[in-house]
């Protein structure tokens, strides 16, 4: 009898365990869990953190009316520069409102700058010292002025020409002879070619002024001896001249140069290589002068710094507009200076890890 209680107490227990397991909930079956997608990083050209974005800047009620002088309306650097300021304006539509004016060039853009009566002016870099210091042609017209940026390029180089048979071979071999140069800066850079041979124009046989086409002319049939002029080398003019015509380049010597450019700070060597012209088989140590873009130095900072961040930032599409323009660079606008920077230019080159002077 006992052994039946057991029996059946083991069968009731047995019960209901099996009706506990049919009362739980089915086990879930696992599922895979998706692999974390990386977030897309932003761009971050500096490492670290990613920098804000720029705050966009709103347009003043008025555009900043600018006005710039640089050279003959029909000239390429004006072209140039109505093309920069074209540039401006569509990155900055409603800033600022420009006038390119018109002038004779470097002379009359410094006169302009020096009265307020344009913003920004082009000019030789003798030509900007000397309204700086009231100096020269400028003297009782000392201007506040501050550079902006160096033209690319290697400026104007100074020529010295003969024909091919005559007997000049050395500036000293000028002392006698009839030589030409177009008045103005051309007769400056004669006279600055014999300066540093210690020469002056009273060692000549004759000094007359002609200009360039004239002066061609009159090479080739003999009028004069020599012609002395400055231009990018090589340029059109010289080199049909030397497939028509032939002509010798007169070194003007590489301590000459040297002594000149201690003298004149202004200047820069450079060389006419051998084979830039047809016959001329030698390089030919030479001087050049850059161009530069003169401000006011009251003008704002914030209006410097639109006009040379859009040169350099924008420096392909200038030289679309100009080829002589095409490798600039922020190294290349600080390339020659003998005046201060403005402040506006100088936040902008620091930008760029380029110091340059202001006060």
């Amino acid at each position: 009898m006992k052994k039946l209680s057991r029996l059946l107490g083991l069968l009731m227990a047995l019960s209901m365990v099996l009706a506990l397991a049919a009362c739980s909930p089915a086990a879930s079956t696992p599922t895979a869990t998706p692999a974390p997608v990386p977030a897309t990083a932003e761009p971050n050209n500096g490492g670290g953190d990613a920098d804000p974005a720029p705050t966009p800047r709103t347009a003043p009620s008025s555009p900043t009316v600018v006005r710039i002088a640089s050279g003959p309306l029909s000239s390429q650097q004006n072209t140039t520069y109505n093309g920069i300021v074209d540039l401006i304006n569509k990155d900055l539509p409603g800033f600022y409102n420009f006038a390119i004016e018109g002038s004779t060039g470097s002379a009359e853009n410094a006169r302009l700058l020096a009265a307020g009566e344009v913003d920004f002016g082009t000019m030789g870099l003798d030509v900007s010292l000397q309204v700086f210091n009231g100096t020269g042609d400028f003297e009782g017209m000392q201007g506040d002025i501050r550079q902006v940026l160096t033209h690319p390029g290697t400026g104007a180089i100074v020529h010295v020409i003969v024909p091919t048979n005559s007997d000049i071979n050395t500036i000293e071999d000028l002392a006698g002879k009839k030589v030409a140069a177009t008045a103005g800066v051309m007769q400056g850079y004669l006279e600055d070619v014999l300066f540093a041979h210690d020469m002056t124009t009273d060692d000549l046989g004759s000094l007359v002024n002609l200009s360039l086409s004239d002066m061609i002319t009159a090479l080739q049939d003999g009028t004069i001896d020599v012609l002395c002029y400055g231009n990018i080398a090589p340029n059109t003019n010289f080199t049909d001249l030397a497939t028509t015509f032939g002509f010798k380049l007169i070194d003007i010597g590489e301590e000459a140069v040297a002594k000149l450019i201690e003298a004149k700070p202004w200047y820069h060597p450079e060389t006419i290589a051998a084979g830039t012209y047809k016959g001329c088989d030698e390089d030919i140590h030479s001087f050049a002068q850059a161009t530069v873009l003169c401000c006011s130095a009251s003008l704002p900072d914030e209006v410097v710094y639109d006009f040379v961040s859009t040169v350099v930032n924008r420096a392909e599409d200038v030289a679309a507009v100009n080829a002589g323009w095409k490798g600039l660079t922020a190294e290349t606008c600080t390339a020659y200076a003998v005046i201060p920077y403005h402040s506006g230019a100088a936040q902008f080159y620091a930008e760029q890890n380029l110091t340059v002077e202001t006060n």
